[in-house]
């Protein structure tokens, strides 16, 4: 009886040994030395290194899970924005072109305004300054023919208050070069050979 209580007392005192044997040498706690060699029967309490150890250092989640995310996420609104783009330019395509409003054709009135206000101020130098010329104002008649293709022939010109010298020097001008008119265009649609007359004035002062 006696001996199977020494024996139980043994193996208890031989795995309390051996656990505190394992805890300290996966804790950490012993001294980190290559030419020592532990023993059961040896008292650990040598060999343990009281030092603090640093905690190991936990390993920091890598970014490319995050980097992925972001890549996807990007090509996804690149994709979005693509199709809108494609999908704006087809609705352009099938909208109906517009198209720009012809300019407004110039009536023979106008065209002989502008004419005469260029011509006068080419006579201001060479005529108007003539002393042939009184400080006055002048009425001139322009009596001309418009054929069908609205080209002018001069027939006449009338200066009122009377001055042959201005009367001559328009008339030759306006011989020479005569604006090119809009046809005259009967009742039939068709265009016609028809007789006009213009006025303007030209002042001395």
């Amino acid at each position: 009886m006696k001996k199977t209580i020494l024996f139980l007392l043994l193996a208890v005192s031989f795995s309390a040994n051996a656990q505190s044997l394992k805890d300290l040498l996966y804790g950490g706690k012993l001294k980190n030395d290559s030419n020592t060699v532990i023993r059961r029967t040896d008292d650990l309490s040598t060999k343990i290194d009281t030092g603090t150890r640093k905690p190991a250092e936990t390993a920091k989640p890598k970014e490319a899970t995050v980097n992925v995310g972001v890549q996807k996420q990007t090509n996804a609104v690149g994709v979005t924005d693509s199709a809108t783009v494609e999908t704006e330019d087809a609705a352009e395509a099938t909208r109906p072109a517009v198209e720009k409003p012809a300019a407004p054709v110039k009536s023979n009135n106008k065209i002989w305004k502008e004419y005469t206000d260029a011509l006068i101020t080419d006579m201001k130098a060479e005529v108007l300054s003539s002393k042939k010329v009184k400080k006055e104002s002048y009425y001139l008649t322009v009596d001309y023919e418009l054929a069908t293709d609205g080209g002018v022939t001069i027939l006449n010109v009338v200066c009122s208050p009377e001055n042959e010298f201005l009367q001559q020097q328009v008339k030759d001008r306006i011989t020479t070069s005569p604006p090119q008119l809009a046809a005259y265009i009967d009742s039939s649609k068709q265009p016609r050979k028809v007789k006009r007359k213009y006025n303007f004035g030209v002042t001395k002062e």
